[in-house]
């Protein structure tokens, strides 16, 4: 029997063995071979034994390997001819004579690679090592040792690596596999236990490599390429897993971390996995499948659940591009350094590795590389590259969230962690900020992950995302995470990037950043790879060779290049004969030879290259006049366009398509025509613009050539824009749920009309800033014409880019408005601006509602509505409420948890920001109105006051807890310590106008002032007031600060020693809550509460104008227009109001809208809108020149509605309110045609109609009741006096004769209906106030419902008690009903239940019903006597079965508060209901289309997700709901909805014509 020996035996030993002959070395060396057991108490059995010298092994070594039999160990057992032999191959490795302490610990540290240093140099060819090896691995599954099967793992992969060094397409898999399966390594020998499953899959590792020791293994991989690749990058997927698992070191921790079961399927798949590839691989079969990976070793949840994250910004074709990675077989070395970077599993190892190089170094086509092999590896997360051609849609504000959105489609898991952060927040989902987007999108999800092995993100060309500015917040957002360490360990990043100055100094230095530097690479191994890359590209070009013997071509192209890889690459395309034509491959080289290589340091390598080709391609002026305007037009344009398109926008007067063919070596996308034409690198660019650099090629962009353009993308709108472009079918169904939209989209706007509909106006503004009469003619004419299909363009566009394409859309609307105001396009576009704020949801989430519900919505007095209203011919949303114009608000801002204290606008208007009592602090886009950073954090009590410094680059905010912050007004970051030093709380912040001092007035009745730097104190306290400072301003010169105090006084001082220049200033008779000064400084606004507004002289300080009287309470809040002419204030009467600063005329408002206490308010820098800020918690956005904005009716309810009762005719209804009034409606119109507002002097609580509907009566908490004339509103009886208490109800008799009253006296009394007399009463029963009465339907009974939780039955002739007390309730009975055949009462309950009573018996027979979450408050039967509808205090109403107790319909949800009074309409069709919002609402009870419906944010939609229409803000009733309310009835308006159902589905489109 032959046994087959292989292992690593470790020796230190110092001599060089080159210098030992036959004996000249007698140290001895013993080996001996043990057969290890793993039974307990069995000892290890020798099995045989070598004895010899070094000197002696050395003598018999045969081309390194020495071949010894062993001596078989007999006296343990019985003879046999067993025979051993061993094998030893020796390495010789340079060291340090070192302390045998210091050697042995030097090999222990190597141990895990040591195994594979002892096959380093072994020969390629081993002739009979395989088949002992072999037989060793035939036993892996009872291997002893871990390191045993690891080290036969680490020799099998080294040794592969070397067989394979040579073979282009393999090599960086095989050093991938390597890098990974070593760091396992490293990651294992630290581990005490060994899990026997993850022994076993390294068992099957090894097995795959086992066909390296056969005689020639170049034969069994060559042949079968692809099936290898995959097996190498299965093993490395393995490699990843096992150091993941073993990261955690106790055992016991995994077990509990990481279910058995769960690891065994895990590592079961990857086993099932390498012996189908290794089958694969030895029998030559091509397998579809790709590699199994296990991304994450804990699963978070089950992820079905519906994710959308469309409207998260993503830059589309910004992913890396296979073919422009390196050559295979180049820049091996660098590609070797930056997979260790990438792969290190160690918890301190780097996160990020930038890589930087001059141009055309090769940079880009490293990342190409590391992206492309990270991604064949399935390791790719995401690549982003940059391109100055592209800055438009590849640009710092959608980096991060492409990369999260790449992430998710990496793994589920991910996306599911991603939508738990994000799901609520449109807002985040949306923002443009790198700061935000790497924390919340990147960091935050990642960190729910337990990873395996790295997930890679490549950012390629950085210094190409725009300006300084532009990646300013991207520098800062990574560079806060390197600094703080915070990125997730697994997430590795490669960055590339010249070596701008900025950039190298945010990156900084830290443990968790590695820099590389293409110029450290040795030259001769850079120009070692350009040559292999130059061979590669021209190789198939034999004359060269005959020209220049010996390669010598290839040299000298090499030697030209000057270590630049771009270099080589442009010269190759040229010599190649992309777009060139008269020269043959030796002619080009020769051209190319006679440029002279520069000394000079300030001359770019690549100009004389770029100068030679463009000579030898455009040698005619006119050529070159023709390459200028072409390439003018390509490097103008904001994104870069396919050949096709720029054929289709510009062939009518450029040579377009024969220019670019002719630069297929300098420019990209020639040869592929779906791809985008732009210069191959960007140093083209750079050249061609610089005018001293490429001289006769200069291109310069001049307004001539943008304003062809600008013409040429309109006239391409108008050849392409139609109504429906894309075949919508049904407009039920949103944008993003269109099956292939995106596809269609594609095919309908196809590059250029994409471009054309985004750009016209950019480009038509750069070239004429002030336009002549022509150019405004036309692009009105356009306007006119096509601005419904140009904004269904950008609606459809949204689908993919929602922000972006609206905001360029408002962007082209301000340019117009902009280029002439007295021009009829300023004010189409004024319209159009505001338009697309206010039906901005619809135009991102469905195109055919811009026709079916946007347009139709529009003002009346519109210039747009001109433009299709010949085309627009029916629509789905009808609505009452139209307004004439523009309503004041544009938008309503919403986020805070608490009342908002505080608002700013940027200076630049492009931003707002509010402060709130939620200890937080947001910033929104005044343009959308959507949040664009997470709440700015780290005041410890209530936001009081923030401001914006005059560069709009900080924020200073105030607060409740005495200190003071500045923050970054990008990121939101905070940037200093707080400012700390007034002993109460902070009132007022502002900034001197030069941005170097903040202002605070403080509660501790003093002011300071602080340097911004320092956070120091440098004047102050100033002291005068008595009372708390409240207030505090800036002069616009800085020279002084105003103050208002509680003390009702204003102060001003000199902001530098804080000396009191002028005040107090006295006027107002109540709290100075506001001052702001005028923008030429001459004048001071103030607002008190005495509920008026003053002008002060600064000068003189006397009142110039006011008091401003209208405010119905507390003036709180001023603000000066920029103009100066105008002042807005809000008030604790929820209105706001604009005044003419000079004569005190309130010339716009009130404005209406808040819900609650206004607290603060601002102009826009433009003076257009005005933002205010409420105690409702929202922030609303308004049009400054807007006032009144709704026609027909806005008159209802000041207070709570308390009740309501139905006209016997069914035409009108009624109710009464604690603002002690009366009002009737008609149900057809909502109009109110009666009001009673003078009589009772407290609450009315109960109404009731006479059975003839003639005359209505009404109790009150006056003690009294009241008859009214329903047709004038005049009281016609009363008051009836004689209830010691509140009237609580009142109920007509059936005959119309009599009227019952209940009260809080706990009696009912009978009067007489004409003469107001009472007939009988007050009857004695009840123990607790009486809440409702009821007649039954004969009239001869009374029952009452009462506070002491019975109900009674009472003759109605006598009032005497004749059934009761009927008990059952456990709470107060606050409502009764007859049912309409007198057999039933109905009672509603504190406790939110409903019973029925038997009316002869008094027995309950039916109930409780249960439903309401709170008390019923009102009961009342249907005409049929089948159903009972009630109120309750849960702001529901419930349609129930009279007999089963089963709501039937509802609950109806939409008032805001309790409901007080519900009531049925004759026919029983309709239901009214009044509530403590103060609304009437009445809601169709038959069954409906609608009955699945809700309105969510505008949206009328079922619970399918399908939408029916969409409601302007000023339709959008706060109280309104669906699926029932058809009228509402409130304080400020009336409302009324209905649907055409005909344009649902495919019939839309009859919509226009």
């Amino acid at each position: 029997m032959k046994v087959g020996f292989c292992g690593y035996i470790p020796l230190i030993y110092a001599r060089d063995l080159n210098s030992i002959s036959d004996g000249d070395d007698d140290s001895d060396l013993i080996v001996n071979v043990y057969r290890k057991y793993r039974m307990p108490g069995k000892q290890d059995q020798l099995t045989g034994s070598l004895t010899s010298t070094i000197g002696g092994i050395v003598a018999k070594l045969n081309n390194g390997v020495f071949e010894e039999t062993l001596r078989v160990d007999t006296s343990t057992s019985a003879p046999s001819d067993a025979e051993m032999k061993i094998k030893f191959v020796l390495i010789t490795e340079s060291r340090r004579v070192d302390s045998a302490v210091v050697l042995q610990a030097i090999d222990a540290s190597a141990r895990a690679t040591g195994a594979v240093a002892t096959l380093s140099h072994i020969p390629a060819v081993i002739p009979s090592i395989g088949s002992a090896v072999d037989a060793a691995t035939n036993v892996v599954d009872n291997v002893q040792t871990f390191e045993s099967t690891w080290n036969v793992l680490l020799q099998r992969i080294e040794l592969f690596n070397k067989v394979v060094g040579g073979i282009a397409q393999i090599h960086p898999y095989a050093s991938l596999a390597w890098s990974v399966i070593s760091a396992a390594n490293q990651v294992l020998l630290q581990q005490k236990n060994r899990d026997e499953q993850i022994v076993r899959l390294a068992g099957t590792m090894s097995d795959v490599f086992a066909f390296v020791h056969d005689a020639d293994p170049l034969k069994d991989i060559k042949p079968h390429i692809k099936p290898l690749t995959l097996l190498i990058q299965q093993v490395t997927e393995c490699g990843y897993f096992i150091t993941g698992y073993a990261k955690q070191k106790d055992f016991w921790i995994r077990m509990a971390k990481y279910t058995i079961s769960d690891i065994d399927t895990k590592i079961t798949s990857y086993e099932s996995r390498l012996r189908e590839l290794r089958a694969a691989f030895l029998e030559g079969v091509i397998l579809q499948n790709g590699v199994t990976v296990v991304r994450m070793l804990n699963v978070l949840e089950d992820t079905a659940e519906a994710i959308d994250l469309n409207d998260m910004p993503y830059a589309f074709d910004a992913r890396y591009k296979q073919e422009k990675g390196c050559l295979l077989g180049t820049r091996e070395s660098m590609l070797r350094e930056i997979c260790d970077i990438l792969n290190d599993p160690a918890e301190d190892a780097a996160r990020v590795c930038l890589l930087t190089g001059v141009a055309g170094s090769g940079k880009s086509a490293v990342a190409h590389s590391i992206a492309r092999l990270f991604d064949e590896q399935k390791r790719l997360g995401s690549s982003y590259c940059f391109a100055s051609t592209d800055v438009a849609s590849r640009n710092p504000k959608n980096l991060f969230s492409t990369i999260a959105r790449d992430l998710c489609d990496h793994d589920p898991q991910y996306k599911f962690a991603l939508w738990k952060v994000v799901k609520a927040d449109r807002a985040l989902r949306t923002s443009t900020s790198p700061l935000e987007q790497l924390e919340r999108l990147i960091v935050e999800p990642s960190s729910q992950i337990d990873a395996i092995g790295p997930l890679v993100i490549v950012i390629d060309a950085l210094d190409e995302s725009g300006d300084l500015a532009s990646r300013r917040n991207f520098l800062l957002a990574i560079s806060k995470q390197i600094t703080e360490t915070t990125l997730p360990p697994n997430l590795r990043f490669l960055i590339t990037t010249r070596p701008e100055s900025d950039i190298l100094a945010s990156f900084g230095s830290g443990p968790h950043l590695v820099r590389k530097h293409l110029g450290e690479v040795p030259e001769q191994v850079v120009d070692r790879d350009i040559e292999k890359f130059i061979h590669h590209s021209l190789h198939q070009y034999p004359e060269l060779e005959s020209s220049w013997p010996s390669q010598e071509w290839c040299r000298l192209l090499v030697d030209r290049s000057q270590h630049l890889f771009q270099w080589a690459s442009t010269a190759c395309n040229f010599i190649q004969g992309l777009g060139a034509i008269g020269l043959d491959p030796c002619q080009r080289l020769k051209l190319l030879l006679e440029i002279e290589k520069s000394e000079d340091e300030d001359v770019y390598p690549l100009d004389e290259l770029y100068r030679t080709v463009l000579q030898q391609l455009f040698t005619l002026k006119t050529a070159q006049r023709q390459f200028r305007e072409v390439m003018a037009v390509v490097l103008a344009l904001k994104e870069p366009l396919p050949l096709p398109s720029l054929s289709i926008l510009f062939d009518g007067y450029l040579n377009v398509r024969q220019i670019i063919l002719a630069l297929a070596s300098l420019l990209d996308g020639v040869l592929d025509e779906r791809k985008s034409i732009r210069p191959l690198h960007t140093s083209l660019r750079d050249f061609l613009l610089d005018g001293a650099r490429s001289a006769t090629f200069h291109v310069p962009i001049l307004p001539h050539q943008s304003l062809a353009i600008g013409h040429a993308l309109l006239t391409c709108m108008r050849r392409m824009l139609t109504f429906n472009i894309c075949d919508l079918k049904d407009a039920r169904i949103r944008n993003r749920a269109v099956p292939d939209l995106a596809n269609r989209v594609s095919k309908a706007i196809p590059p250029h009309l994409l471009y054309s509909c985004l750009y016209y106006m950019d480009h038509l503004h750069l070239a004429a800033p002030t336009p002549d009469l022509d150019l405004l003619n036309d692009v009105t004419h356009f306007f006119k014409d096509f601005f419904p299909y140009w904004l269904e363009a950008i609606s459809l566009l949204s689908l993919s880019s929602p922000l972006s394409c609206i905001l360029s859309a408002l962007e082209t609307c301000s340019i117009l408005r902009s280029w002439d105001k007295g021009h009829e396009i300023a004010d189409l576009a004024s319209e159009a601006s505001q338009f697309i704020e206010v039906f901005a949801p619809v135009i991102r989430e469905s195109t055919p509602h811009l026709y079916l519900s946007a347009m139709p919505q529009t003002p009346s007095s519109s210039l747009l509505c001109q433009l299709w209203q010949s085309h627009l011919q029916k629509h789905v949303v009808r609505t009452s409420r139209h307004p004439v114009s523009w309503p004041a608000d544009v938008h309503t801002l919403q986020g805070h948890t608490s009342r908002i204290t505080c608002v700013a606008y940027s200076p630049d208007g492009s931003h707002i920001i509010s402060g709130s009592a939620d200890q937080t602090i947001r910033i929104w886009n005044a343009t959308t109105g959507q949040s664009v950073t997470t709440p700015l954090q780290g005041h410890t009590d209530s936001i009081t006051s923030v401001a914006y410094s005059s560069d709009g680059k900080y924020i200073v905010s105030g607060s409740e807890d005495k200190t003071i912050r500045i923050w970054e007004a990008t990121t939101g970051q905070p940037l200093k310590k707080s400012f700390t030093g007034h002993t109460e709380s902070i009132t007022s912040v502002a900034y001197s106008p030069n941005g170097r001092h903040v202002v605070s007035g403080s509660g501790d009745n003093t002011i300071r002032v602080w340097d911004v730097i320092t956070g120091q104190c440098v004047s102050g306290p100033f002291q005068g007031h008595t009372e708390w400072v409240r207030t505090v301003a800036y002069s616009p010169d800085g020279r002084c600060i105003a103050s208002g105090s509680y003390d009702n006084m204003i102060r001003i001082w000199d902001a530098s020693n804080g000396q009191c220049m002028a005040g107090p200033l006295q006027g107002h008779k109540g709290w100075v809550s506001s001052i702001a000064y005028s923008p030429d400084g001459r004048h001071i606004a103030s607002s008190s509460w005495d509920r008026t507004v003053r002008v002060w002289d600064t000068t003189t300080g006397q009142s110039v104008a006011g008091p401003f009287h209208g405010h119905t309470w507390y003036v709180t809040t001023v603000a000066y227009s920029p103009d100066g002419r105008y002042i807005v204030s809000g008030s604790g009467d929820k209105t706001l109001r604009v005044w003419d600063a000079t004569s005190g005329q309130c010339v716009a408002g009130p404005f209406q809208r808040h819900t609650d206490f206004i607290s603060a308010v601002a102009y826009s820098p433009d003076g257009r809108h005005f933002v205010s800020g409420s105690f409702d918690m929202t922030v609303r956005i308004w049009t400054a020149s807007a006032g009144q904005a709704m026609a027909g009716p806005s008159k209802g309810h000041t207070k709570s509605v308390t009740s309501v009762a139905y006209a016997p005719s069914g035409r009108h209804f009624v109710s009464a309110s604690w603002d002690m009034s009366i009002q009737v409606w008609d149900v057809t119109t909502g109009h109110c045609v009666t009001s009673s507002s003078q009589g009772h002097t407290h609450t009315i609580t109960s109404i009731t109609y006479s059975p003839d509907g003639r005359h209505i009566a009404s109790g009150s908490w006056d003690g009294t009741i009241r008859v009214w004339d329903p047709t004038t509103g005049q009281s016609v009886m009363g008051p009836l006096q004689g209830h010691t208490w509140y009237i609580t109800c009142v109920a007509y008799s059936p005959d119309g004769k009599h009227i019952v009253s209940g009260s809080g006296d706990k009696t009912i009394r009978i009067w007489d209906s004409t003469s107001g007399q009472c007939v009988a009463g007050p009857s004695q029963g009840h123990t607790g106030w009486v809440n409702s009465v009821a007649y039954s339907p004969d009239g001869k009974h009374i029952v009452s419902g009462a506070a002491d939780r019975t109900l009674l039955i009472w003759d109605a002739a006598t009032c005497q008690a004749i059934t009761g007390p009927m008990e059952g309730q456990v709470h107060s009975v606050n409502s009764v009903a007859y049912a309409p055949d007198g057999k039933h009462i109905a009672s509603g309950s504190g406790g939110g239940t409903i019973r029925v009573w038997d009316a002869t018996t008094g027995q309950c027979v039916a109930g409780p019903f249960k439903g309401h979450g709170d008390r019923v408050s009102s009961v009342a039967y249907s005409p049929n006597g089948k159903y009972i509808v009630s109120g309750s205090w849960d702001k529901t109403i419930r349609v129930w079965n009279a007999t089963t107790g089963q709501t039937v319909i509802g609950p109806f949800q939409g008032h805001l508060e309790q409901v007080s009074s519900v009531a049925y309409s004759p026919d029983g069709a309709y239901i009214v209901s009044g509530s403590h919002d103060c609304s009437v609402k009445l809601w169709k009870v038959e069954s409906s289309f609608l009955d699945d419906f809700y309105v969510d944010d505008g949206w009328i939609q079922s619970s399918n997700g399908l939408c029916f229409g969409w409601l302007a803000p000023w339709n959008r009733h706060s109280d309104f709901h669906l699926p029932n309310s058809s009228l509402i009835i409130s304080s400020t308006s009336i409302f009324q909805f209905d649907v055409d159902r005909s344009l649902f589905g495919d019939s839309w489109i009859t919509c226009w014509q």
